[in-house]
């Protein structure tokens, strides 16, 4: 009975079987991806690095000052850190997001690396 199949039969369970495995396979390749992008660029130093009393602040090492005109440009939801000068090592969230910028003195030709580091409050 089974020999007596037809070649047309055959050839649809085969594009059945196919299809099957196809869908299979797609499914578990694509719940393995995450969708979601971790990643978030708020861009604050683009948005300040052109701004005067920002850029007292930074010739001055006031981090203080700095943090004060950056914190509008960062949602509440992340806490954040600003270092200037060197990197600032210190343990935070798993997550940390970092930008720098290099300003210059127009005056004197010094110049400071601007660090901000910011992650997602959890809790």
């Amino acid at each position: 009975m089974m020999f007596a199949k037809k070649g047309y039969i055959r050839t649809m369970e085969a594009f059945i079987a196919f299809f099957i495995t196809f869908i299979f396979v797609v499914f578990i390749v694509m719940k393995g991806i995450n969708t979601e992008s971790g990643r978030v660029e708020f861009d604050v130093l683009s948005s300040v690095e052109q701004r005067d009393d920002f850029r007292d602040c930074i010739y001055a090492g006031n981090v203080s000052c700095a943090e004060e005109l950056a914190r509008p440009f960062i949602p509440l939801a992340y806490d954040y850190k600003i270092s200037i000068g060197s990197p600032a090592p210190f343990k935070g969230a798993k997550d940390i997001y970092t930008e720098t910028v290099f300003i210059a003195s127009n005056q004197t030709g010094d110049y400071r690396y601007v660090y901000l580091y910011y992650w997602l409050l959890t809790g």
